[in-house]
């Protein structure tokens, strides 16, 4: 959906969020019949948020009230107009966390609304004009994304970035200029309303996660490739895929897009990957690094630049990279002890990457989390595979259940034992007096975090406090 299409419409917001809030100004300039922010919970909006709804002549309303408006018009008006009006058709601005395959889009649908979100609103209304990179994957996206961002700087290439890192793109270039390439990581919650492709695709990985959200394998599957063919008969002219994913491979390969498999080894990124084990990064770093130089070297083809600057830059990367926070980070060393915070490993996919990089030494790993049912599978297969002792510390909310699921999984077939704690700081002290020197405390729940515990940040903030908190001896 594109900017100049709301003109008319009767916009609905449906929740809000950084991104909704930050394409309030550019929807409601867009000159909406009516513009409607929809929450469940009215009084839980901050005043903050309230006056930002205010200045773009926004009405907040329940999302009850709003579901009961648009059904009584049949999708086809109402919505601070009224019921009587006939101007104009529906339009959800869905914020990317609010569920795509619950009931209320649903009941929405069915009255004829159309979706978008402010990710999909944004490529529409300016991706036509510029080369965008849109990066998506179980895992692994947001360090391609930051990886990308990092070598375009030193390439000297002008360059927007935004989306799911956690900068909303209307935010980062509300007017962008034209022509300016754009790199945008994109989550399965935005792509389940993508309709317009980016020119270069990347796809790092597709397992499976957010199943509560998308309701089963397959449509989380779908929801996340939506983003490469939600444009119809437009799709991206290349998607770039780790060949070491068979899944990812094998999805993109009958989904009638252009592929091109990308191998972690490549000759040009290696020596880069090389630099970055030597300084204590994780091994399975290498396959987002060829996937970022992989999408640089498209975008400089694209842009009528040449590739050779690469190899300095590559190398100048390698020695000033630094990790995003809980993304398989060392805060700490403790009577030889590593603590590793990897909060972001929050499905069984991702855990079983972040156990795998640590190499053979003694491993006490810290999971669960929020139910998502998911399966162990991954993370019983790297258990299997382990070389090392292998302590599980279960967490809330599933991981006394989880403890006693893999453990009766590896059937003495590993060096597997396991306890539970009932919250980060008893399961740091557990950890502290059970993992031998030269050993790993390793914080990847495989779950994300009981949103009564708050995010993935508050979580590894507890994770890094408790660890702190540990005296010498």
């Amino acid at each position: 959906m594109r900017l100049d299409e709301l003109a008319g419409a009767r916009v609905l917001m449906l929740g809000l969020g950084i991104d909704n809030l930050a394409a309030l100004a550019a929807v409601s300039g867009a000159g909406p019949a009516s513009l409607t922010a929809a929450v469940d919970d009215v009084d839980a909006v901050t005043d903050a948020d309230c006056l930002v709804l205010v200045a773009a002549g926004a009405e907040l309303v329940t999302t009850a009230l709003a579901i009961d408006v648009v059904e009584a018009a049949g999708g086809g008006s109402g919505l601070r107009g009224g019921s009587g009006s006939s101007e104009g058709s529906v339009v959800v601005l869905r914020a990317p966390g609010y569920p795509r395959h619950g009931p209320v889009c649903a009941r929405l649908e069915r009255s004829g609304a159309r979706f978008t979100t402010a990710v999909d609103l944004w490529m529409g209304t300016y991706g036509s004009d510029r080369e965008v990179v849109g990066i998506t994957g179980t895992k692994g996206k947001s360090t391609v994304t930051s990886l990308l961002d990092q070598l375009l700087d030193l390439l000297g290439i002008e360059h927007l970035m935004g989306g799911n890192i956690g900068l909303a793109i209307w935010e980062q270039a509300p007017l962008p200029p034209s022509g300016v390439p754009a790199v945008i990581e994109v989550s399965s919650y935005m792509a389940a309303d993508a309709h317009h492709p980016p020119s270069i695709g990347v796809l790092t990985s597709l397992d499976a996660d957010h199943l509560t959200w998308h309701g089963s394998v397959e449509a989380y599957r779908t929801d996340k490739l939506r983003l490469f063919t939600g444009g119809g008969a437009e799709t991206p002219r290349i998607v770039l895929v780790n060949s070491a994913d068979p899944v990812a491979v094998g999805s993109l390969e009958t989904s009638g897009v252009e592929v091109r498999c990308i191998a972690q080894k490549r000759s040009r990124s290696l020596p880069a990957a090389e630099r970055l084990v030597e300084r204590g990064f994780p091994t399975h770093l290498g396959s987002n690094l060829a996937l970022a130089v992989a999408a640089a070297e498209e975008l400089c083809l694209a842009l009528g630049r040449g590739t050779d600057a690469l190899d300095a830059a590559l190398l100048e990367l390698a020695d000033r990279y630094e990790a995003l926070p809980s993304r398989h980070v060392t805060i700490a060393e403790h009577d030889g002890v590593r603590y590793i915070d990897d909060a972001l490993a929050s499905n069984p996919f991702a855990a079983a990457a972040a156990i795998g990089a640590v190499g053979d030494r003694p491993v006490t790993w810290l999971i669960g989390g929020q139910s998502r049912d998911v399966s162990l599978e991954p993370m019983l297969q790297a258990l299997v595979a382990a070389s090392k002792p292998v302590l599980l510390v279960g967490l809330p909310d599933t991981g006394l259940d989880w403890c006693e699921r893999l453990v009766d999984g590896v059937e003495g077939s590993a060096e597997v034992s396991a306890t539970s704690a009932a919250d980060l700081v008893e399961a740091v002290r557990l950890a502290a007096d059970r993992t031998p020197p030269g050993g790993v405390v390793l914080f990847a729940p495989g779950a994300p975090t009981p949103p009564r515990l708050g995010t993935y940040r508050e979580r590894a903030a507890a994770f890094s406090a408790a660890v702190g908190m540990l005296r010498p001896g």
